[in-house]
């Protein structure tokens, strides 16, 4: 593209589908009854304009198609990271809570047992049905549902470097899969819960809900003087540059400790570059503990992160995130690949709704349906996915459900930190073509599932209570 206009079109051409959608959502009566976010339909915008482009008017060839749509996927792997730097940099209550040390032991706990489910079904189908498919294949079930497009995308694009053709763009069509299980599924999951199980519930109708955000009541945090003559934006966007430069730095440094160590170092490096937004959050919460120690000490005495800005610059973050990722999928992909993809999500989506249910009832005492159904919404989806679920029976932001998905998440990175090193196991048993390599992700997830359900159950609510007595 001349004069390095890229880079602006995709901006403008993603803005310009939100545009659209925003205007569809206040306009149309059938879009402001839909739960659908307003993202996720202008994903869908995206997505049948590049089709129509390339397939009826002929705008496009089918090499520029491909091109945009790679380039799309790199996009959404950085926007993710971008995000989730963002939410933590923001100051916040250290007092610790129960319901987020739980969350974040649910979620790496809920990453093992969809691997499980996602490789035993891809290696069923290797054996019986598709011996050409990807053996590894299924382990992108806990990095489309769980962890959301970026980190399917970024894990795709590694994979495809390893022999994996088009990991990318099937990663990007699982996670999309995803979000039709938390929306299309999640309604009717909620709607039976509440009939059956939590009868004394209030579902909201869609028009009930007002003014609902992630987080309602955020404050300003800033306290810098103007004198100094920046935007309180400007410092918020030079916080998280500057931490997603430290990101690149250190995963550019551990690749070249393990690049040498020989092919399993080269996979593990490989995935780092996939755990672009693991690392960087871990890097952005290091970056907050140590500016709040200099405040302590009075080296430096201003707050310069913002929550409210930080806050709307990670929910931008991931408006334009799933945006992109719908617009990237391939239908060639995705007619190729379509049935096993099917097969898989559709296995997960069923398994979590049954998971979701009886985990919550274990690990939560206090707003049981509500941690039930939003941790639905993330788990297939993203936490976008799982607030927009949340809204329906707490359209006013009233729980803690929200503060719990995203520190649970926060806290899940450090001791998730393990899952790269189990997804290099899949892969290198793929390389060197020794199937025992998939035998040992199995003990490995297992191992690690067993050990968070024991944290679990030793962190269950009522326990400390039930040692005093």
């Amino acid at each position: 593209m001349e004069n390095g206009w890229i880079i602006a079109l995709y901006f403008s051409g993603i803005a310009a589908c939100l545009g659209i959608a925003t205007s569809l959502k206040i306009k149309v009566r059938i879009f402001q009854k839909h739960l659908m976010p307003t993202s996720m339909l202008a994903g869908t915008i995206g997505f049948i304009a590049l089709q129509l482009a390339r397939y009826v008017f002929g705008w496009l060839d089918e090499e520029t198609l491909r091109r945009i749509q790679h380039e799309l996927g790199y996009l959404v792997s950085h926007l993710m990271a971008i995000g989730f730097i963002a939410l933590a940099l923001k100051d916040r209550n250290k007092k610790r809570n129960t319901d987020i040390v739980n969350t974040g032991y649910a979620i790496v706990k809920t990453y093992m047992v969809q691997g499980i489910i996602g490789l035993a079904v891809s290696l069923l189908l290797v054996k019986f049905v598709y011996p050409d498919l990807f053996p590894p294949l299924g382990m992108m079930l806990p990095l489309g549902f769980a962890q959301g497009p970026g980190q399917a995308v970024n894990v795709g694009i590694k994979w495809e470097e390893a022999g994996f053709t088009d990991g990318a763009n099937i990663g990007l069509a699982i996670a999309n899969f995803g979000f039709l299980w938390a929306l299309i599924g999640g309604v009717p999951f909620l709607n039976f819960l509440l009939k059956r199980v939590y009868k004394n519930q209030k579902k909201y109708s869609i028009h009930e809900v007002k003014d609902m955000e992630l987080e309602k009541y955020t404050k300003r945090t800033i306290s810098i003087p103007k004198s100094t003559h920046i935007d309180d934006l400007t410092i918020q966007l030079l916080l998280i540059g500057s931490a997603y430069l430290v990101t690149y730095l250190l995963i550019w440094g551990l690749s070249q400790i393990l690049f040498p160590l020989g092919t399993f170092g080269e996979t593990v490096s490989e995935m780092l570059w996939g755990f672009n937004f693991v690392i960087g959050t871990v890097v952005a919460l290091v970056a907050r503990t140590f500016m709040d120690k200099l405040r302590v000490k009075r080296v430096i005495r201003h707050n310069y992160a913002d929550n409210y800005l930080l806050q709307r610059i990670s929910s931008a973050a991931f408006d334009f995130m799933i945006t992109a990722s719908l617009a990237a999928v391939s239908i060639s992909v995705l007619r190729e690949n379509l049935i096993p993809i099917l097969i898989i999500t559709t296995v997960g989506g069923l398994s979590m709704m049954v998971y979701c249910y009886y985990l919550g009832k274990m690990i939560y005492k206090d707003e049981q349906l509500e941690h039930i159904i939003a941790l639905y919404g993330m788990w297939t989806g993203t936490i976008t996915t799982g607030i927009a679920l949340l809204r329906e029976i707490d359209p006013y932001s009233k729980s803690r459900v929200p503060e719990n998905l995203v520190l649970g998440s926060g806290f899940a990175i450090f001791v998730g930190f393990p899952l790269m090193f189990i997804l290099a196991l899949p892969l290198q048993g793929f390389k060197l073509n020794q199937p025992v390599y998939y035998f040992w992700t199995f003990v490995a997830m297992i191992a690690m599932d067993i050990l968070m359900t024991i944290l679990l159950y030793l962190n269950r609510p009522g326990k400390k209570q039930k040692v005093k007595n």
